[in-house]
């Protein structure tokens, strides 16, 4: 494939047991490229076209490459090119050099980050100890139940055709454990790569990808089913978590350029930033403004290339910072908090709102006690915001196997809809635990241009349900037995889902009906108490 060489064969592949110093150089133009210049097969993989297509998203100035005169004239000043990032319109580099400020000197280049000296030594690297999940608690179904994920697992809906790409840590032993095989088997693990270490394998790094993988992959009938078992798989390595370095986000921003390129539907990032190694490179609450961090601009970027990217909120909420970290303040993605196996927010996720006051997280799910494979093959539960976020990403990738004319934003918006605290939303859960039952609904009716009614659950328990409509203007009404009328309601908007908790239901059988000036439907609705 054309579009994989470039991006990755391009790397310089670094000498062992030496030292260098890293840095991204922004370049103040993409020199004479113009999109015209290409076509975008030059620039994308069939899969990117097909996705960007749907959703009637163009080339544009982002998708061009990095000019290669500029790149050629760093090279000859000593500069080795690691990445090079279209988005950012620059590269990730090392040199030798510790002093590098006279290439601000040169006309093209407008600014540079500096991650201070690293070894080449991947040996000593990858012989450090990594620290295991080891957690021992419950069971998968509760975590996909409380999203209504089992819902659209039971319709067919598993994923299937859907690609989603994990941006983590490493993924020790993946390809060995027993609840991960079909992927491996059939497939479905289309691509790895290691941005932190310019390599192939991500087998023999930390275990986070990997527990974080299982949450959506895994497939042990009877034992643990994944959110999205039937997905393909993209496992990407940006984080080195031996250190804390600005460098990263860097790396999960070629990571992205990369998803971009292949035709990645979905993104995961299980990874939160505020403080670094280095001081010098912390992020401050007020950078939490959606445009400010790398990691941040570059989730934006792939989410108006039409991507949808999951992000964790982050564990701070039970610490001094307690805020959301970087990416999680990005726009136009879903960003998750943790709540328990009871629905309650855990007392460790991260915050809103966002600097700049937009609500935060967006959504959450379980990320207390969450099931996850560990690494030594058994089947325990672990804690974080890590955790209900890919929950959330292989359930959204179930909804647009089921919805896959949809565009990301609707799906996003569906999503959003469907959450328990939609009409009253906080900064500790966001809009609330989503009913990814209930954004299917929504999502069919929506193309629906006649009067239609949905009612959930039926039989109702507890005088509560969820009503959708799909009307600009209509009476919601409910009779008893006898014809009376219980309840009306006025209600105008096109496909809305509404929640309500009625006391004048009691044990029996009522007719829920939606009329409008020129029709009427009505649905039997039984309530048991």
């Amino acid at each position: 494939m054309r579009v994989l060489f470039f991006l990755f064969f391009s790397c310089t592949i670094f000498a062992q047991d030496t030292l260098n110093y890293r840095y991204f150089i922004y370049f103040e133009d993409k020199g004479s490229y113009q999109t015209s210049d290409f076509l975008p097969t030059d620039l994308l993989s069939n899969q990117s076209i097909l996705r960007r297509e749907k959703q009637n998203i163009t080339l544009d100035y982002d998708d061009l490459p990095v000019f290669q005169n500029y790149i050629d004239t760093l090279e000859n000043r000593g500069f080795n090119i690691i990445f090079k990032s279209k988005w950012f319109n620059g590269v990730l580099c090392w040199s030798n050099q510790n002093d590098v400020s006279s290439i601000m000197n040169l006309d093209f280049v407008t600014s540079l980050d500096s991650f201070g000296v690293f070894t080449n030594d991947l040996t000593l690297r990858k012989t450090q100890k990594h620290e295991e999940i080891s957690d021992t608690y419950g069971t998968s179904f509760n975590q996909i139940e409380m999203l209504q994920g089992h819902v659209l697992h039971q319709e067919g809906f598993k994923g299937h055709n859907i690609n989603i790409a994990v941006l983590d840590a490493g993924f020790r032993n993946a390809n060995e454990l027993d609840g991960l095989q079909h992927l491996f088997s059939n497939n479905k693990v289309k691509l790895t790569w290691d941005f932190v270490d310019n390599e192939y394998s991500v087998y023999d790094d930390n275990y986070h990808g990997m527990s974080v993988l299982s949450t959506m992959a895994t497939n042990i009938e009877n034992e643990f089913i994944g959110t999205a078992p039937n997905a393909n798989y993209w496992l990407f390595r940006t984080e080195d978590s031996q250190s804390e370095n600005l460098i990263e986000e860097y790396y999960w921003l070629i990571a992205a350029e990369t998803c971009d390129s292949l035709g990645i539907d979905i993104i995961n990032s299980s990874l939160s930033y505020t403080r670094f190694d280095l001081d010098y490179q912390n992020h401050s609450y007020s950078d939490l403004d959606g445009k400010t961090t790398p990691i941040t601009r570059a989730a934006t970027i792939a989410a108006r290339k039409g991507m949808i990217v999951c992000s964790s909120a982050g564990n701070y909420g039970n610490n001094s910072w307690k805020y959301i970290g970087a990416p999680a303040d990005a726009d136009s993605i879903l960003t998750v908090g943790s709540v328990d196996q009871n629905r309650i927010i855990s007392n460790f996720s991260s915050l809103g709102p966002t600097s700049d006051g937009r609500l935060k997280p967006t959504i959450s799910a379980q990320g207390g006690n969450t099931t996850v494979l560990n690494a030594n093959n058994s089947i325990n539960t672990s804690n974080g915001t890590s955790f209900s976020s890919p929950l959330i990403a292989g359930m959204t990738a179930c909804l647009w196997q089921a919805n896959y004319n949809k565009s990301a934003q609707e799906i996003i918006n569906a999503i959003i809809s469907s959450s328990h605290l939609v009409n009253n939303p906080n900064n500790s859960y966001g809009n609330g635990i989503p009913n990814f039952f209930l954004a299917n609904e929504l999502l069919q009716f929506s193309q629906v241009d006649t009067l239609s009614l949905k009612i959930y659950p039926n039989p109702i328990i507890d005088k509560s349900f969820y009503f959708i409509t799909g009307s600009n203007e209509a009476s919601f009404q409910i009779h008893d037995k006898n014809g009376k009328i219980i309840y009306n309601e006025l209600l105008s908007g096109k496909s809305k889902i509404n929640f309500k908790k009625i006391s004048a239901l009691t044990y029996g059988t009522y007719i829920f009906s939606l009329i409008s000036e020129t029709q009427k439907i009505s649905q039997k609705v039984v309530v048991i108490n």
